[in-house]
């Protein structure tokens, strides 16, 4: 099973919770005050097209997320992020995925990434894929 798993911002019960929407249709909100979430297998997606029009509009939208083969949720601040480089992902700033070590010359969209894991809103690098 695939999952998709995205910081949720629309209004309401699950504002700011974490949204892990699995291949069968079901979707779990994640506390990111209580829980950290490790990801397994993972690849950025980014909807270039709604993304660009996000950022011209000013409006949200769904147009980027992590999708993973597994995941789990551990207790707040299991795993140390502090060497960990984060991405992010802000369409109203810039339509594609970013890392802390980017200069904004790359975008990361597409990319596959060992484990990430979360921290509060953001998403870190726990292990990137070694090229063989």
């Amino acid at each position: 099973m695939k999952y998709q798993i995205r910081f949720h911002l629309a209004r309401g019960e699950n504002y700011m919770h974490w949204q892990v929407k699995a291949s069968d249709g079901s979707i779990r909100y994640i506390d990111p005050s209580k829980h950290q979430i490790e990801m397994i297998g993972c690849k950025l997606i980014n909807k270039v097209g709604t993304a660009r029009s996000v950022n011209k509009k000013g409006v949200k939208s769904v147009c980027g997320w992590i999708e993973c083969d597994n995941y789990w949720p551990i207790g707040n601040d299991c795993i140390p992020i502090d060497d960990l480089e984060r991405l992010y992902y802000n369409p109203i700033k810039d339509v594609h995925w970013r890392r802390d070590s980017d200069d904004g010359d790359f975008n990361w969209d597409n990319t596959y990434y060992d484990n990430l894991v979360t921290n509060g809103k953001n998403v870190h690098i726990l292990h990137e894929i070694v090229p063989f």
